[in-house]
């Protein structure tokens, strides 16, 4: 049986805990608060374990289990918040890559590490597709936390020997991602259409992004696990597509039959320009066909409306 430890239990750490039990895969998840997957999970799956607390200090209890792989899902305040505080984003992000390494280095060398990055953070738009290779131009502390972190994941892996990877995450959506983190153009349009309050957009709704259904990042990030192959430091998980927003509020008000209304916001630095990621490297360790927009936001509808409400949103 597979073993992981993930820390957060976020809308991502939700999301890979109840993909890993669905595989029968056994699953400790840290985190200061009970996450929604040890509610849903079927008891006839793989087991689902919560230990209450911060990640780096509750670790070596996991370490005892013969883990295969650790995957952080957790650190850092997401765009928008980070701007005003942008130290104790990167000593939150920082602190915890460093610790999670250290012990492991300690502990259990022949553990995976997975660190969630975000490849919209760390990217600088562009007209062509993101490759691994390109640089990182982060244009906010949270993209620079990021950045960082994964360079301390590339250090850990290069001097000390570590298996450590980056994956570098464009946009998630699907129904668990709550709009009050000030972040997600998918949960944010679903609430406009829900609520009839207007969208708040900024910029004029050009500019793209590569959006992927957290069906297909489950996927993509258990898949490369379950592939057995020695794993690059950086991978790409999104779809090679981009979307505009205003794709997003057309394929949204179509899903929910609903007119979404849009109101100006200021001009964010970090939603210019025209951002979506290379997949080869991806593809070349496992097979991987994600969902379109269309096909992912008409799930999400569907998702929504069996759920009865919005308040995941």
């Amino acid at each position: 049986m597979t073993r992981i430890t993930l820390i957060g239990a976020g809308f991502l750490g939700n999301a890979l805990t109840l993909g890993a039990a669905r595989r029968g895969w056994s699953t400790t998840v840290v985190s200061r608060s009970d996450p929604f997957a040890t509610q849903d999970a079927d008891p006839r799956l793989g087991e689902i374990r919560l230990l209450s607390g911060d990640g780096v200090e509750r670790l070596p209890q996991t370490l005892d289990q013969n883990v295969d792989a650790i995957i952080i899902a957790a650190g850092g305040r997401f765009p928008l918040p980070s701007t005003a505080a942008p130290a104790a984003d990167a000593i939150g992000t920082l602190s915890l890559v460093i610790g999670v390494c250290e012990t492991v280095r300690s502990l259990s060398p022949s553990t995976k590490i997975i660190f969630l990055s975000s490849a919209g953070a760390v990217y600088s738009p562009g007209g062509e597709l993101k490759c691994e290779s390109d640089p990182g131009e982060p244009t906010s502390p949270y993209g620079m936390s990021r950045r960082m972190g994964e360079e301390y994941m590339e250090y850990y892996r290069r001097v000390h020997g570590l298996s450590t990877h980056s994956l570098r995450c464009v946009n998630v959506y699907g129904r668990l991602l709550p709009r009050s983190r000030g972040q997600g153009v998918v949960s944010a349009a679903f609430w406009s259409a829900l609520t009839g309050k207007p969208f708040t957009l900024h910029g004029d709704g050009r500019q793209a992004r590569d959006f992927i259904h957290v069906d297909d990042f489950v996927t993509a990030t258990l898949g490369l696990l379950e592939s057995g192959r020695d794993l690059p430091g950086t991978i790409n998980v999104g779809t090679g597509v981009g979307n505009s927003i205003t794709d997003v509020l057309d394929a949204v008000g179509a899903a929910t039959g609903s007119t979404i209304a849009t109101t100006p916001g200021p001009n964010a630095h970090t939603d210019t320009g025209n951002l979506a990621v290379d997949l080869r490297l991806l593809r070349n360790i496992i097979d991987f066909d994600p969902l379109d927009l269309e096909s992912g936001i008409k799930l999400m509808a569907r998702e929504i409306a069996a759920g009865g409400c919005s308040e995941s949103l």
